[in-house]
């Protein structure tokens, strides 16, 4: 077991040896950016040090030449984030590497451990996801009305760090509980802490930002993103693989695979507590929310009162202005900003509810295409790690060449504008998704209505036959397979009339019963003693088929001096791969579970010797077969006949990644840029409660999904992908009209509590000025701080 385990561990470190050279690259650059050393000067690194910042003026430029180009430069400017900013960042990765390792396997373990249906599987994944951004709510309230945001992010990291742990010993076979309470309890604590400190965690990075600058905060956004999908991309790869390839309890390891992100969020929890002395800690704002609340229904009450009034005062120029009889204009001020950013929110769900489904039907979707690439095999929960590969490579793309020759062409300058075309890059993500499924769809089998099953015919007996039953009339030649019947389930009569047969035959009526769950096939040969015919009635597969593998079933049509000796068929695989059936003669065997592979079959005698089944079978991943032996009587020549019951994976995996391409793409502009957008257009404030809104649109997706999936009223899986596509695209239609009337606010610098050892340690530049207006702000939002 030892062993095993450690060349399993080999072969995950041997799968990351790509990253981990990327990963320390990046550590190391952020480690330099923050040393006492003076940091040199270059072209590219055109961003001055800003009033209030803790960045030094070299002494001179260094004599040696530039290190290289403008990419290297662009790199550098991540000296611009303070010390205290990189030890959130840094945490961040560690904590999505663990919460991220938790969701690629969550749909596979429900399925293949807790034994629940897709539908219910798919459904418990979304509620997770779901939970685990509504508790976000909880997060906000906590923070900027109890506790503020570093005591709430460090009491709440403490009870994600015990569901963690929950997760991992309750998925030790025996101690998940009845019904796998266990696991359900500790994932629930698990959503609890992480939502808990989601909505904390980027606005505390954002809080350590030294000089409050529009493109000091896009890049910490940039960069905070970088490195939660840096951390879901180690999860997605190295995760799975602990799952599948090291095994435990006689299967697959998930208690391992649970128990890497309690370490990995064990020291989130360390590395966060490290850079405790470094943190401006804000204290919390009490009531401000209430007064907010308050505010607003005083300014409703007021205009009411001033709309039904014969007498009419002077018009006030906003609704909430209303209430400045009774609360501060700062107070006002706040409640415009934040129900300007919230009036975007309501139509974001539609999103996420695409976007989450990337970690269920569309694993589902991979789980159902052929994962061979090569010489590698893909495990269906790794594809989600295309989403964050992608994301690491086009996010520098698009802040570095994208973005800027877009905005040299007055092209997608504004949040919202950016924020439109990643929702509609998810709906044309969606559109191929559905006809990606289609083609899955082609050679699957499709399932009937309920009042109607599947009926097929096997003749081997060694002449032709007539076969009359409802409304079919089927003539089948000897040895063959007839194509498969829709049939209603109640019972009905086959007529079966002999055709040229060399011996007299009788003509038989039969019985056939069906029902619902099953379809059959109606097993015929002739007796090789008494010359009459055997008619038996077998269930097609009713088996789950495991990943990497096929089923097969033996028909045996062997005339032998001993029809009752058993036999054995051996199947030569691979060279090291043996496998042997035993079969009957004229009784057809169960499936079982076979390695793929092209195969080459033996059939024993009655003694130690086994004779060569003429052709090969191919057998692939998902296939069902059944494959029909035929030996003479006294002869050693055996000849095999192979039909397929249900084809195998024949779409290539490689067929989702323009899918996840593109989601990927839409991500950036629609994620990264509402990340932004909610940080510096909320009041200073409400900074939580406008990024815990943000994250409750992700729950309102995820329970958009856990609805459709539980109503079951499409069965078709394409063409809810399409219904998906088509919501999102009228999404995007209703979004394109409310953005045009967003107006833009100046970031809101209003912070200046800090906590008595944050003013002694260093300055907070929070009184600075907003030194380069966005783009994208017209000119009067320019000159005016709050409105």
């Amino acid at each position: 077991m030892a062993s095993r385990l450690c060349t399993h561990v080999s072969s995950v470190m041997c799968a990351g040896r790509h990253l981990v050279p990327l990963t320390a690259f990046l550590l190391i650059q952020v480690l330099l950016c923050n040393a006492d050393t003076t940091m040199p000067e270059y072209e590219t690194l055109d961003d001055q040090c800003s009033q209030g910042s803790d960045c030094a003026e070299p002494a001179s430029k260094p004599e040696s030449a530039k290190v290289s180009g403008r990419a290297w430069g662009r790199l550098l400017k991540l000296c611009q984030l303070s010390t205290a900013a990189i030890f959130i960042v840094i945490t961040e990765f560690f904590e999505k590497l663990s919460y991220f390792g938790i969701r690629a396997i969550l749909v596979l373990y429900f399925t293949n451990a807790l034994l629940l249906s897709e539908s219910k599987a798919t459904s418990l994944y979304h509620v997770f996801v779901f939970l685990s951004t509504f508790f976000t709510i909880l997060g906000a309230f906590l923070s900027d009305f109890c506790f503020g945001r570093y005591r709430t992010i460090l009491m709440l990291s403490i009870l994600y760090l015990v569901g963690n742990i929950f997760v991992s010993v309750t998925a030790i076979p025996g101690q998940m509980g009845r019904y796998g309470m266990g696991a359900y309890m500790g994932l629930f604590l698990v959503t609890v802490g992480c939502g808990g400190i989601r909505s904390s965690m980027s606005p505390f990075g954002a809080d350590q930002i030294v000089a409050k600058e529009e493109k000091r905060y896009r890049m910490y956004f940039s960069f905070f993103y970088f490195s939660m999908n840096l951390a879901a991309l180690f999860a997605g790869i190295v995760i799975p693989i602990l799952r599948e390839d090291v095994q435990c309890f006689d299967s697959d390891c998930y208690s391992l695979a649970f128990g890497v992100p309690s370490l990995t969020m064990l020291l989130a929890l360390v590395i966060f507590g490290l850079g405790t002395s470094r943190y401006k800690i804000y204290p919390p704002t009490g009531n401000l929310f209430c007064k907010v609340f308050c505010a607003t229904g005083s300014a409703i009450k007021n205009k009411v009162k001033w709309c039904v009034s014969k007498k009419k005062d002077t018009a006030k120029e906003h609704w909430l202005d209303w209430a400045d009889q009774k609360y501060e204009r700062e107070i006002i001020n706040d409640a415009k900003r934040l129900y300007s950013v919230l009036a975007l929110y309501p139509l974001l769900p539609m999103y996420w509810a695409l976007y989450e489904q990337q970690g269920s039907r569309w694993t589902l979707q991979a789980q159902e295409m052929d994962r061979n690439v090569g010489s590698i095999r893909l495990k269906p929960d790794q594809l989600q790690s295309l989403n964050v590969l992608f994301i690491l490579i086009l996010l520098p793309l698009f802040e570095g060449i994208i973005y800027p020759q877009f905005e040299k062409r007055n092209l997608l300058i504004q949040p919202v504008t950016r924020m439109t075309v990643g929702l509609v890059g998810a709906a044309v993500s969606f559109c191929i998704t559905g006809i990606v499924q289609l083609q899955i769809q082609n050679w699957q089998v499709m399932p009937q209505p309920s009042d109607v099953t599947e009926f097929k015919i096997f003749n081997g007996a060694p002449c032709q036959y007539s076969f009359d039953f409802l409304e079919n009339q089927v003539v089948m030649d000897p040895q063959t397979f007839s194509a498969s019947y829709p049939v209603p389930i109640d019972p009905f009569t086959l007529h079966i009339v002999p055709i040229n047969c060399s011996a007299p035959q009788l003509p038989l009526n039969i019985s056939i019963t069906t029902d619902s769950k099953t379809s059959k096939t109606l097993f015929m040969v002739r007796d090789s003693k008494t010359r009459e015919l055997v008619v038996k009635q077998i269930p097609d597969n009713t088996l789950k088929i495991l990943d990497n593998s096929a089923l097969v079933r033996i028909f045996p049509v062997l005339e032998t001096p001993a029809p009752s000796s058993n036999r054995t068929l051996r199947l030569t695989c691979k060279a090291d791969a043996v496998q042997d059936l035993d079969v009957r003669p004229s009784v057809p065997s169960p499936y079982v579970p076979v390695e793929l592979g092209r195969c080459s079959l033996q059939l024993s005698g009655f003694g130690p010797n086994f004779f060569r089944v003429e052709g090969e079978v191919d057998l692939k991943d998902g296939g069902v077969y059944t494959i029909a032996l035929y030996q003479a009587n006294n002869t050693k020549n055996v000849t095999m006949q192979l039909n397929i019951d249900h084809w195998p994976k024949t779409v290539s995996v490689l067929w989702q990644i323009p899918q996840y391409l593109i989601i990927s793409m839409s991500e950036i502009l629609f994620s990264v840029t509402g990340l932004h957008l909610a940080y510096t257009q909320a009041p200073s404030s409400m900074r939580s409660v406008v990024m815990a809104a943000w994250f409750l649109t992700i729950a309102m997706g995820n329970l958009i999904v856990v609805v459709i999936a539980e109503c079951t009223l499409i069965s078709n899986q394409a063409v809810e992908f399409f219904l998906f596509a088509a919501l999102m695209g009228l999404v995007s239609l209703i979004f394109i009209a409310t953005a045009r009337l967003y107006k833009y606010h100046p970031i809101d610098t209003g912070d200046t509590a800090l906590t008595e050892s944050s003013k002694g340690n260093e300055s907070d530049g929070l009184n600075s000025e907003l030194k380069a207006p966005p783009p994208y702000m017209s000119e009067e939002h320019k000159t005016q701080p709050n409105s």
